[in-house]
């Protein structure tokens, strides 16, 4: 048996001619990219790798096939981001974004519930120099006022770090051709909110926006507390106020409590004490800024082996970090499924926009969401 270093060595040797030939390929790919750029030829072509890959897999064992392969794969997808990279940067024009100036200081901010609700505090936190809040009944309403031109922003909830996503608010992003241009993540902390004659031996049931309920369902389960939906935190505080009956009682935020003459029974009752939820701010405007730290996308793909798989390998070949991902079901398209994607950076990032340009030549379809910065609140 050879020893370890020794075999090494010849590793080593085999990866430097390897390198020879990576430069040599690179530099060919850019030959292509000139070309393309001169007729407007696409990059990707489906056919002739597929008939690459079927012509180099003629010459190797059948064991060493899916390896082989995936090296190969490997090689083109970094030859055509290579080829992306090189046609952006001779012809910056060719990746058109709408972006506009970013609205800082809006007039006018929409937000579901009613004062004193979560969604209410993350919008006086994210614009608090003199914007006019107003409230409206649903999620859909934020987003309609906002695309209707009645309000400069509004602000929604898009993620819990206990429950996740927020589905009702990506598919309204689907829906309204709006973007998102700010964030801010703040923490929930829920309390059990009775009027002022209830006690927690006279609570049977709790009020509340679903995501809230699933918040505090242990301890719902716990008191033996019947869950009990409400359109917002706030709303059901005013609700409970409202009947005055010992027996109900609200789950919302102690400002809630106090803004609505309710008594706090239990504070903190949220199962995960580190429970935050994420904000967006929705603009008619796409926009961008150097300070970003967030890109949001949408896109779709054709559904067939190792497409997913290609895709999420162009973040890490861009250097870009991707931190979300999920799917949702394609309306009237049995088990197809859009995807959402979240990643650090901004669009006037240079490996950013080169990512872009390759995602939204390649993909089935794809829609920008935003570049924004998120901001955090302090810990109480």
């Amino acid at each position: 048996m050879r020893e370890l270093n020794e075999i090494r060595l010849d590793i080593n040797q085999i990866d430097n001619e390897m390198q020879k030939l990576f430069l040599k390929r690179m530099a060919l790919s850019e030959q292509v990219a000139d070309y393309k750029i001169v007729t407007g030829d696409r990059v990707l072509k489906p056919d002739r790798e597929q008939a690459l890959l079927e012509m180099m897999c003629e010459r190797i064992p059948d064991n060493l096939q899916p390896e082989y392969v995936s090296m190969l794969k490997g090689i083109i997808r970094v030859s055509r981001m290579h080829q992306y990279s090189r046609i952006l940067a001779q012809n910056p024009s060719i990746l058109s974004l709408p972006l506009q100036e970013r609205i800082n200081s809006p007039k006018n901010v929409v937000y579901q519930g009613l004062p004193a609700s979560y969604q209410s505090q993350a919008a006086q936190y994210m614009f608090s120099n003199g914007a006019k809040l107003h409230h409206v009944a649903t999620f859909e309403d934020v987003f309609r006022h906002v695309a209707q031109g009645n309000a400069d922003l509004g602000v929604i909830p898009i993620e819990n770090s206990s429950i996740g996503t927020i589905n009702e608010t990506c598919d309204l992003l689907v829906k309204y051709n709006l973007y998102i241009s700010h964030s801010h993540i703040n923490y929930i902390r829920h309390c059990l909110a009775g009027c002022p004659n209830a006690t927690m031996d006279t609570i049977k049931q709790a009020y509340s926006i679903e995501p809230a309920l699933d918040q505090c369902q242990q301890y719902l389960k716990s008191h033996g507390l019947e869950r009990c939906k409400a359109a917002n935190t706030a709303v059901a505080a005013q609700q409970v106020r409202d009947w005055n009956n010992p027996t109900r009682a609200a789950i919302c935020s102690e400002d809630a409590a106090k803004l609505y003459g309710l008594q706090v029974l239990a504070a903190a009752i949220n199962d995960d004490k580190t429970n935050q939820t994420r904000f967006i701010a929705v603009s008619r405007q796409l926009s961008a800024q150097p300070e970003d730290n967030r890109v949001s996308i949408i896109f779709t793909l054709p559904h067939h082996q190792g497409t997913l798989s290609s895709v999420l390998s162009m973040f890490s070949d861009h250097n870009v970090n991707l931190t979300e991902i999920h799917s949702r079901p394609l309306p009237e398209t049995p088990w197809n499924y859009r995807f959402h994607a979240d990643f650090e950076g901004s669009l006037v990032s240079e490996n950013v926009r080169s990512l872009i340009f390759q995602l939204s030549e390649e993909l089935s379809s794809f829609r920008l969401l935003g570049s924004y910065h998120i901001t955090s609140a302090p810990e109480e």
